[in-house]
Formats: structure tokens, C-alpha cells, sequence
């Protein structure tokens, strides 16, 4: 019996980490959202970066509701879609996910995005995503603003993509450990040994500094982490329950002036709103704090009523829990009027 619970708790787990699952097809109508896969080998950095390209599908797509883990609700896209040719090049919008995810844990808000009138373009970060966990992937973190940044050249490299998007109206929108990648793309640098120390003298440690205090990274290379990442084509950023946010160094994060937006998780279970979300609020010169009533999670897919909390629990991972109160689909749909606000203001074209 015992053997059995043990095969059954690890399917599910692999079923809720990489698994992708379809439900139905149907004809495309107006206004579909259409997804294309790019698989990006950054050859010099030794990292396969696979990026989804979000857009205005073409009259003929196909939707499909699709879940790339079983507990999360499908959403309706259209992958492998052709792009609507646009009027005119549309801003850029580029989404981070956190530990983790995967390129889809903000398909909520790219779906508002590319309505809005966005194409939006989605990472992924080896070593921090579902199915790909690794200590040097939880530690060095700077490694993802060059998954950004090299994705962002290949995208405009193909004459296809570039066609669609205008190069100078870029922003950025990251929750957790992507919220930490914009702020390296804005100009902060970072300093992993001054992190470590605050975790390790933090008298409450939350569960970021449990958790990575237990890694070892003593043969993990951190001899660049200091360098600047800063990506002067992004205009504009919007990050969400972000961290880890001790490690920057103060002077670069005062140096940052783009409009700068931190969505604080109010009830964060996994990183300390104010040292970490709520801290770089403070020190980024001119950005705005949207405290908000939510938990980490509020920030990634809704879960299916029953199977959800079921499959994550069984898994170890609280992806499906939100504190007392707390409407996950609200939230987001209070996120998203404030994300498509923010970079209606901040990319407008120029009169």
C-alpha cells in the first residue's frame, strides 16, 4: 500500500510540474490570442531558453484550451498560430516567471496584454522552472536577465516577430523571481554574498531563506554576479511579489529611472513583503507601491476547485492556496486594469 501512495503522490507531482494538458478545440472568433514556441539556444551562456510569443492570432486559428499542469484551469489560446498582421507595430510587453513556473504562470495576464493591444513575449529560466530545479539555478539569479536580454535579439532577428513589435516600446512584468530579474534589467546590481548574510542573520526567516540557506553553493561560480544586466530597451517595469530584495546594492538601485511599478503581496507566505517587495519600493527613485490583500500565489493560475489543492499538497507546493478572503480571480483581474494602465501611460507613442 505504501509503495502505491508513493507512486501515486509522484505522478502527481509530475503531472502538476511539466506536464502540459489539453481539454477541447474549437474554431477561433474574433480577438483570439495565439501563442508560437520559440526554442532559443543561447549557445554562449550554455542555456536553452524556450520562449512563447503572445499576439492577435490570424481569422483561421484554432483555439485550444490549454494547462500546461493538470491543477491549473486551461486558458484559450491558439498555439502554433499564424500572427493577425497588425495596423502597426504593437509595444512590447516581457513577462518573468518566478521559481517554479514556466512561460505560462502569467497566461492570465498575457491574455489582457495582447487584447489590450500588447505582444507579449515569455521566458523561460533554466533551473527555476517546474520540472528544472537546480541550486545554481536558485542562486545565481543574474543568469535570468541574460535569458531576457538574449531572447529579446532573437526575437528581433527574425524578420517574422520583428515585424510585429516596436523596438522602442518595451516593458517588463515579473512576479517573484522574475520581479528580482526586472529589477536587474532596470540597472540593479547584486551582491548574492550580501543576500546570504541577511538571510542568515534575519531573526525571522521566511521561507525564500529557509529554503535556500539549506542549498550548497560551494561550487556553484559567482565571480559576475555584480555586473550590470541593465537592458536599455525596456521603458517600463511592473514587478509582483518580488524577491529576493536584500542583495541589491543600494547605490545601483537609486541609479534606476524608468517609471517603476512593486505590487506588494500583502500576506506573502514565501517572501517577506517588506524586506523584500516593499524594501525596493523604497530605494528605486520614483516608484510607485500597489499594496494589495493577496498572498505569493495570487500572482500565478487559478487551480481547478477540486483536483488543485489535492495534486499540489500531495506535491509539497502551496500553488493553490490563498489566504482567508482571498479571491484569486478578482486579484487578477484587479492586476491586470492596473499592468494595462501602467504601460498604456508609460509606452504611448510620442505626438
Amino acid at each position: 500500500m505504501k509503495a502505491v501512495l508513493l507512486a501515486a503522490t509522484m505522478a502527481c507531482a509530475g503531472l502538476l510540474l511539466g506536464m502540459p494538458f489539453h481539454l477541447t478545440t474549437g474554431l477561433a472568433g474574433d480577438s483570439v490570442v495565439g501563442t508560437a514556441t520559440l526554442e532559443l539556444q543561447n549557445a554562449a551562456a550554455g542555456r536553452k531558453v524556450i520562449t512563447e510569443l503572445w499576439f492577435k492570432a490570424a481569422p483561421d486559428a484554432t483555439i485550444e484550451w490549454f494547462s500546461p499542469r493538470v491543477p491549473l484551469r486551461p486558458i484559450p489560446i491558439a498555439r502554433k498560430a499564424e500572427p493577425q498582421p497588425p495596423p502597426e507595430k504593437r509595444p512590447l510587453i516581457v513577462v518573468s516567471h518566478g521559481n517554479w513556473g514556466s512561460r505560462f504562470s502569467q497566461g492570465w495576464l498575457a491574455l489582457e496584454l495582447v487584447k489590450a493591444g500588447y505582444v507579449v513575449l515569455s521566458t523561460s529560466h533554466p533551473g527555476t522552472v517546474g520540472d528544472d530545479q537546480t541550486v545554481a539555478g536558485r542562486y545565481r539569479l543574474w543568469d535570468r536577465p541574460r535569458d531576457v536580454s538574449f531572447a529579446l535579439d532573437e526575437v528581433f532577428k527574425n524578420p517574422k516577430w520583428a515585424a510585429l513589435v516596436d523596438a522602442d516600446r518595451i516593458g517588463f512584468v515579473g512576479h517573484s523571481f522574475g520581479g528580482w530579474t526586472g529589477v536587474s534589467l532596470a540597472g540593479g546590481r547584486y551582491d548574492p554574498a550580501q543576500q546570504r548574510a541577511f538571510c542568515q542573520a534575519a531573526e525571522n526567516k521566511d521561507f525564500y531563506c529557509q529554503g535556500t540557506l539549506k542549498d550548497d553553493i560551494a561550487g556553484v561560480p559567482a565571480q559576475d554576479a555584480g555586473q550590470s544586466f541593465k537592458d536599455a530597451r525596456i521603458k517600463a517595469f511592473y514587478i509582483m511579489g518580488t524577491g529576493p530584495g536584500q542583495g541589491f546594492m543600494p547605490d545601483s538601485l537609486y541609479s534606476i529611472s524608468v517609471p517603476f511599478v512593486v505590487d506588494t503581496a500583502q500576506f506573502d507566505e514565501i517572501l517577506d513583503p517588506v524586506s523584500n517587495s516593499t524594501n525596493l519600493a523604497r530605494q528605486i527613485p520614483g516608484a510607485r507601491e500597489v499594496v494589495r490583500a493577496v498572498g505569493h500565489f495570487a500572482y500565478v493560475p487559478e487551480c481547478r476547485s477540486f483536483i488543485g489543492p489535492i495534486l499540489t499538497r500531495l506535491a509539497g507546493l502551496p500553488l493553490c492556496d490563498d489566504p482567508k478572503g482571498v479571491d484569486r480571480r478578482l486579484a487578477q483581474d484587479a492586476v491586470a486594469r492596473e499592468v494595462v494602465t501602467f504601460f498604456d501611460r508609460t509606452l504611448a507613442r510620442a505626438p
